[in-house]
């Protein structure tokens, strides 16, 4: 506050003259205001990668303020023209592909910050096959798509003798083959039983349709076949 005198006649009187910039509170202490920092937004989880139709649910509870103003949060989604508002927001994904994901947090001054992320949604693949191979039909192929971003790959195999004759052997070729023609795997002289081939990223070197053949060799053999990639 600051004090000014001045004079009228011979009498003298004091006029307050109010200075707001050094105003202190009852306390003595300085007037706390924002520094005008603008938050920093977080989207979590970063980047995840989903399966088709399932829901991830999207927080920006890790975003700051240095100040501690209070904040808002505004959500934008690939394809969709709404904007969400809320700390955090679920979402399904019925369609494989990368999606962006966009966060605005504003705090109460104003200020804003905006982050991006990307979700992929994937689909694995799941085929269960069975048949009958014999010198009659020759052999089975049966096709297995395998995208970029495949985890592992298995094949299992159940096969049984099916050759009415007691004293004929049955026997099968298996062959996996890939996109590019190149023979991953193949057993010749397979007898009736259980087996499984397993793979993973670093075992294939192609991308696209990959074929497993059942090759009668002799004799007839029945085959249930479970197929399975993962992403």
């Amino acid at each position: 506050m600051l004090l000014a005198v001045s004079a009228s006649g011979g009498y003298g009187y004091y006029e307050y003259v109010y200075n707001a910039d050094e105003e202190e509170d009852e306390s003595g202490d300085e007037p706390v205001s924002s520094s005008g920092s603008k938050p920093i937004a977080r989207i979590t989880p970063s980047n995840p990668k989903i399966q088709i139709n399932e829901t991830v649910s999207f927080s920006g509870a890790d975003s700051t303020d240095s100040d501690s103003d209070d904040l808002t949060y505004l959500w934008s989604f690939e394809d969709d023209s709404k904007q969400y508002e809320g700390v955090e927001i679920d979402r399904n994904y019925p369609d494989k592909g990368e999606f962006l994901v966009t966060l605005v947090v504003t705090d109460s001054t104003g200020l804003s910050d905006e982050i991006e992320t990307t979700v992929l949604v994937v689909e694995d693949y799941h085929d269960e096959q069975n048949g009958n191979v014999n010198d009659n039909n020759g052999n089975e192929d049966i096709d297995i798509p395998v995208n970029n971003g495949v985890i592992s790959f298995r094949i299992e195999y159940s096969l049984q003798s099916a050759s009415i004759s007691p004293f004929e052997e049955d026997a099968v070729t298996l062959r996996l083959t890939d996109a590019d023609g190149v023979i991953v795997d193949e057993e010749n002289g397979v007898g009736e039983g259980d087996g499984a081939w397993s793979y993973t990223t670093d075992d294939l070197s192609s991308t696209g349709n990959y074929v497993f053949t059942i090759e009668s060799e002799s004799g007839s053999m029945d085959f249930d076949i479970i197929i399975d990639v993962k992403y």
